[in-house]
């Protein structure tokens, strides 16, 4: 099988557009080997990116890069259940959370929430093991804001909407993203 998050690009692709649109997406993917250094991953992920780019919309890539982002861990799950009993409201619950994701934070303005992840380091499977990379476009990190946008939905405990204000594989200092409470 192929490395794991290729097969979830090439996936998520094939699963929104078809087979016929993933193959000229992604025409590396049926022959990639079990194994590629990080920087060659890295490069091959960007020339996906770049592609998903030059055709697509981004609703449409938002829509593919969010289909199969990463799930939080038990561990997330158990930690922010037991926020959402001990806090009394959202308020407190952004300056708790705040404290499991420092140096990331979580602030509440109105309706808004932003959330820093705060490492200035990417963490992507794909670019966290490198110290440099050429920068991607914002349109690769919509997985992560899949993954935010799934998180806050369930502390929350309603549908939220998120955008990316800044990410650390496009060149950004912080991986930030702005979210509506719907």
């Amino acid at each position: 099988m192929a490395i794991f998050k290729f097969y979830q690009i090439y996936r998520s692709i094939k699963e929104e557009l078809g087979e016929d649109m993933a193959v000229k997406l992604f025409p590396e993917y049926s022959t990639l080997p079990d194994k590629m250094p990080p920087e060659e991953q890295a490069q091959l992920g960007k020339a996906i990116m770049d592609r998903m780019d030059e055709l697509l919309d981004n609703d449409t890539i938002a829509r593919v890069r969010r289909k199969h982002c990463c799930n939080l861990s038990k561990r997330q799950i158990a930690e922010i259940n037991e926020l959402k009993e001990k806090c009394k409201d959202i308020d407190e619950f952004c300056i708790e959370y705040s404290k499991l994701l420092s140096p990331g934070y979580v602030k509440k303005d109105g309706d808004h929430l932003t959330v820093s992840f705060g490492w200035n380091k990417c963490v992507c499977g794909m670019f966290r093991k490198l110290d440099e990379y050429e920068p991607v476009s914002k349109t690769w990190c919509e997985c992560c804001n899949g993954h935010v946008i799934k998180t806050f939905s369930m502390v929350c405990d309603k549908t939220v909407s998120s955008e990316i204000q800044e990410a650390v594989a496009c060149g950004g200092k912080d991986c930030i993203f702005q979210i509506s409470l719907l």
